[in-house]
């Protein structure tokens, strides 16, 4: 699965831009995007609740050293690459991407990258709204809801088994499924009886619990 062409556009930029020294003689940055997703993809663990992939990536490039402001812009948009294609694959992440570049060693037209998997808190990527209480956030792909004090989105109700249901993005939409849950996982008062697409507005029970969900 090749890089959505508005990803890859952004990064054809950067060779118009600031950043166009950095990879002048050097690999290009689609290609680049491209080998940091390859070694994800290599490196992927399977969890029980789905793949997860590396989140941290160091890449050594060759040549002569580059502009720290260029080299930062070109770290944001190959973390950016490898968050949009996590998201499209279904994989999750134990934390945000960061992707950290040495310039300035061995022959300009190589590169190298070391993945590895470093915990970290993520930001929402979508909610789960109860009359009048707190929303529960759904942070990880591939989220686990239940009642376990190890669940990614807890809900503290006795009616939610402890690993209830999974909640991820893939190929562009929004996922629910049943983990086997002691009381059933319901979608708009429809049994989830295996995977359901879930868009913004829907209701989701958990059990007893009915939350509306939003993305974000």
């Amino acid at each position: 699965m090749s890089l959505a062409r508005g990803l890859e556009r952004r990064l054809e930029q950067l060779v118009d831009g600031m950043a166009a020294r950095l990879f002048r003689g050097r690999m290009h940055p689609v290609e680049l995007a491209n080998l940091l997703i390859r070694e994800a993809d290599l490196a992927l663990h399977i969890l029980p609740v789905g793949p997860e992939a590396p989140n941290a990536f160091a890449v050594t490039l060759g040549g002569e050293p580059a502009e720290a402001e260029a080299r930062d812009a070109v770290e944001r948009e190959l973390a950016v690459a490898v968050e949009q294609t996590a998201w499209e694959r279904g994989w999750r992440l134990p934390g945000p991407v960061r992707v950290s570049l040495i310039v300035g060693s061995g022959p300009a037209a190589t590169a190298a990258v070391r993945a590895a998997f470093v915990a970290g808190p993520l930001p929402p990527w979508a909610r789960l709204l109860p009359p009048g209480r707190p929303p529960v956030e759904v942070c990880p792909n591939r989220a686990v809801v239940g009642r376990s004090s190890q669940a990614d989105a807890r809900i503290d109700d006795a009616e939610v088994s402890r690993r209830h249901a999974l909640l991820w993005r893939e190929a562009g939409g929004m996922w629910v499924a049943d983990l086997g849950s002691s009381n059933g996982t319901h979608l708009n008062g429809e049994p989830v009886a295996e995977v359901a697409e879930v868009v913004d507005g829907d209701l989701l029970a958990f059990g007893g619990p009915s939350f509306v969900f939003r993305s974000v």
